[in-house]
C-alpha cells in the first residue's frame, strides 16, 4: 500500500512560506534555503490573520496511543515501526488514523541533529522538548516514544 502524502496549505509573507500539514496540523516555515517546523504560537506571531489554529483530523488520544503502539514504546527493547500493532488495536479506524500517524512519524524524523546538538546526556531531552513544542497535540507518552525513536532514524552527525 502506498502511503498518502500529507497535503500542505501555503501562505506567504515577505520572507517565508508557511505550510501546514492537513493530517497532523504541524506548521512549517520555509524558503529557498530551509524548511523547519514551527510552533503554533510562532506561526501566529509571524503570520497574523491566517487562521493558525488547531483542528485535528483524528482524536488526539487515539493518535497518541497509535504512536506509542507503532514505536513499541514501553514494550519493546528497541524502537519499531509496527503498523500491525496499530491495525490490531484500531481495526477499521486504522485506515483513517494511518496517514496522520505517518505524518507525525515523518515530522519527528525531520528534526536534524544540528538543531539539537551536541551529542551529550541532554540530547534526547532537547529532542523531546522540540517535539513537544511542534506537536502539542500529543500526550507525554507519545512525545517520549518519538524522542526514543529519533536517534534510530536521524544521523547523529552534522554537515556544519
Amino acid at each position: 500500500m502506498r502511503e498518502q502524502q500529507p497535503k500542505l496549505v501555503l501562505t506567504t509573507s515577505p520572507d517565508d512560506f508557511l505550510y501546514r500539514c492537513d493530517y497532523c496540523q504541524t506548521w512549517w516555515t520555509g524558503n529557498s534555503r530551509f524548511r523547519n517546523p514551527v510552533t503554533v504560537r510562532d506561526a501566529e506571531a509571524r503570520f497574523p490573520g491566517h487562521g493558525v489554529t488547531r483542528s485535528p483530523a483524528v482524536d488526539d488520544a487515539e493518535l497518541s496511543e497509535a504512536i506509542v503502539l507503532y514505536t513499541g514504546w514501553g514494550v519493546s527493547p528497541e524502537p519499531s515501526d509496527d503498523l500491525g500493532a496499530v491495525v490490531a488495536r484500531f481495526g477499521d479506524d486504522a485506515s483513517d488514523l494511518t496517514p496522520v500517524l505517518t505524518a507525525f512519524i515523518r515530522g519527528s524524523a525531520s528534526i536534524a541533529f544540528h538543531e539539537v546538538a551536541p551529542a551529550d546526556d541532554g540530547l534526547l531531552g532537547r529532542v523531546r522538548t522540540k517535539l513537544a513544542a511542534i506537536m502539542p497535540r500529543l500526550s507525554t507518552d507519545a512525545v517520549d516514544a518519538l524522542a526514543w525513536r529519533w536517534p534510530t532514524v536521524v544521523p547523529q552527525t552534522s554537515p556544519f
